[in-house]
């Protein structure tokens, strides 16, 4: 996977060892109990140096970016830019189907750049880890505990969020010169959805954050850019605080984003038709998209878009879905099919998931016109 970053190093040379500053929590620590609940515990493990010292691990098991690495204390007197493993959220999501419990682990971090002398963010990739397992009971705290100790600990590089942090690291290239920022900036939620939320006893704070990471996630993977990390729910002004598990924070300034994404949800639609031999469960979920450069006052991109999810139960099979999984799901759909539109545009995909059409080309032209002047 290729990394591209955005960001102004005018500093810094190609192949200038970037110094190891460790793993760190992002956003404001306090709220760790929805953010990170198993991370943070797994965090204070020997001394606090857990989590550190797996990582360490991590990095002298791949040479190209122990190489790229710099493990001591960096040289006062040369501009490096200090790299972090900076863990975003972690969530847990249960269900039962066919008669089995479900359970999805997702972990979304950033490679994050910053420099120490000026505290401010020089780049951001985010990079996500997502596991699916299914057990005949539901997985106690204990067990998802343990479960998202091998999300770190594993020797399975594929199922290793730190692993797939380094796997990119190599690639890493700091970007000298003018950059344009781009930065998702909302995620909402029109009255419609939110009595959705409400009704499924869901914290709209958290889903927020969850979206806005998904979403940061995906353009950045389809579009192959760094990111402004989101600052929804947890910057405090134009800074965004990291706090490292041996207690150390800092509050990074964020840059200004010369463009802003948000993603609104419309309304969440479900039916079931009922065949002889199968129910077909269908979960529909509106959404729309903005993309702007507020100080032109341009709007590049301003459409609704839906998408439609089909689920095949068997009479015979005793299946059980819970609305909401569903709809989180088909939404995640929704947020990654856009993602791809914006940088590559699929005829088929407008006519199938745009309220308009094909007539809603020209916002995605201008759309993939904008990003790659950002690659």
């Amino acid at each position: 996977m290729s990394i591209l970053w955005l960001f102004s190093v005018p500093a810094m040379a190609e192949g200038t060892p970037l110094v190891y500053a460790g793993y760190a929590f992002s956003g404001d620590y306090a709220n760790r109990a929805s953010l990170y609940p198993y991370s943070a515990e797994l965090s204070v493990e020997e001394n606090n140096a857990y989590l550190d010292r797996l990582l360490r691990e991590r990095i002298a098991a791949h040479p190209e970016a122990a190489a790229r690495l710099q493990l001591g204390q960096a040289d006062g007197a040369l501009d490096h830019s200090s790299v972090a493993f900076a863990l975003v959220q972690e969530s847990v999501e249960q269900q039962r189907m066919d008669g089995k419990f479900w359970t999805i682990l997702t972990l979304h971090a950033n490679i994050l750049a910053f420099n120490r002398a000026t505290q401010s963010i020089v780049a951001s990739y985010p990079v996500r880890l997502r596991l699916t397992r299914a057990e005949a009971a539901a997985l106690s705290p204990a067990e998802l505990k343990e479960w998202v100790r091998s999300a770190y600990a594993g020797a399975n590089a594929h199922a290793n969020i730190f692993d797939q942090w380094l796997a990119a690291l190599p690639t890493l290239k700091l970007r000298s010169g003018a950059s344009k920022y781009l930065k998702v900036t909302n995620v909402g939620f029109t009255p419609e959805a939110q009595a959705v939320l409400d009704a499924a006893h869901l914290d709209t704070r958290a889903i927020r954050n969850q979206l806005a990471n998904a979403f940061e996630a995906s353009v950045a993977e389809s579009a192959q850019i760094s990111l402004i990390p989101n600052s929804v729910g947890e910057a405090i002004g134009s800074k965004m605080a990291y706090r490292f598990p041996n207690g150390a924070q800092i509050a990074l300034a964020l840059p200004q984003a010369d463009f802003e994404l948000s993603f609104t949800v419309r309304g969440f639609a479900s039916k079931t038709v009922e065949k002889p031999a199968y129910y077909q469960d269908i979960f529909r979920v509106l959404g729309a998209v903005k993309l702007a450069q507020p100080d032109l006052n341009e709007t590049y991109l301003d459409e609704n878009i839906y998408e439609t999810q089909i689920v095949t139960r068997p009479r015979t099979a005793g299946m059980e879905l819970e609305t909401w999984p569903q709809y989180y799901k088909t939404l995640q759909l929704l947020m990654a099919g856009v993602s791809q539109q914006m940088n590559r545009i699929e005829d088929r995909w407008l006519q199938e998931r745009a309220s308009r059409g094909v007539e809603a080309r020209p916002g995605f032209v201008k759309t993939n016109d904008m990003i790659r002047t950002m690659k």
